[in-house]
């Protein structure tokens, strides 16, 4: 019993394991510490269940599908019992090649299917709509509409708006530089209107923090709060979250709702699906495909319309 509670050969492993993804893997640090989330979960769960294979840190496959059946028992979705199984090949892997174990109890699990899930977005409407919104004619007005607009002109993700900096933003070339998922760089159209409001913004920024001796603290970020700090993403999901509600009726809405709304606008407009992947920062087509659903029904409308062999209604 005492080695089970102590088994420090768990945290050893473990320990590691995140090393080694900080420093062997292109991996974003939110990425990481999801990874290392899933494995300590998966080391409670067997210590809780099977207490001498957590002495051990001996696993078999039965044990790994096991922890997959509980996971699911608590209503986790497909999506994250995926990113899970993910993690825990991902530590088979390193614990096969530091030969700690000799197989990957994990790698022969299959994958979850993925659920049919898209996520709401808003209508071209509700989104003109939501950016002519009575913004307050103050600091807080003027950023709040500077991250609406930068969120639906440009497609960010949560975490790319968040940490976004002053020299990320090229006014004179016309583009945004993005840190995106695994430390990836791309370039994202500046549009002159979104580039109207952000100069504006950050005018007024600079009077904020001269006005109230608060530039040491705010360093290089773009959106900060009142005490001159830069926004969590939290933070920025909140404020984001409180516009939307006035801006449509669907209550699903979310940050990223405005990135699906950038995606499948452009695409009812006649985007190029790849130029649409690039500036997403997709690395699989298959992935921006699935903001491709309304204009596949936009074709089809139109194909009934104009074409002599469809049916007419």
């Amino acid at each position: 019993m005492g080695d089970m509670e102590k088994s420090p050969i768990w945290d050893k492993h473990l320990s590691l394991f995140e090393k080694h993804l900080s420093n062997s893997e292109s991996l974003a640090a939110n990425t990481v510490t999801a990874y290392m989330s899933d494995c300590k979960g998966f080391a409670s769960f067997i210590k809780k269940n099977h207490p001498d294979s957590y002495s051990s840190a001996k696993i078999s496959e039965m044990q790994a599908r096991l922890f997959l059946i509980d996971s699911k028992k608590k209503g986790l979705k497909q999506v994250s019992l995926a990113r899970k199984l993910d993690s825990l090949k991902k530590f088979g892997d390193f614990m096969v090649i530091s030969r700690k174990w000799r197989d990957n109890p994990f790698r022969t699990l299959p994958y979850p299917r993925p659920e049919h899930y898209r996520p709401e977005y808003l209508t071209p409407e509700e989104a003109y709509g939501m950016l002519l919104e009575d913004f307050r004619p103050d600091f807080i007005g003027s950023r709040d509409k500077a991250i609406l607009d930068t969120f639906y002109t440009c497609g960010l993700r949560l975490s790319e708006l968040s940490s976004m900096n002053i020299n990320d933003i090229q006014f004179r070339d016309h583009h945004i530089r993005v840190i995106g998922k695994g430390s990836k760089h791309r370039i994202v159209p500046l549009g002159p209107k979104n580039a109207g409001i952000l100069s504006g913004y950050l005018e007024r920024r600079q009077e904020k923090l001269n006005a109230e001796n608060l530039d040491s603290k705010s360093g290089k970020a773009i959106f900060i709060n009142n005490r001159g700090n830069r926004l969590t993403p939290r933070s920025i999901a909140r404020i984001v979250k409180s516009y939307l509600l006035k801006a449509s009726e669907k209550n699903r809405l979310s940050t990223h709702s405005l990135r699906h709304s950038f995606a499948t606008h452009l695409l009812e407009a006649g985007a190029n699906l790849r130029a649409v992947q690039q500036m997403l920062g997709h690395s699989s087509l298959k992935t921006t495909q699935k903001y491709a659903h309304t204009t596949t029904g936009r074709l089809i409308s139109i194909y009934k319309r104009a074409h002599p062999r469809a049916e007419k209604s």
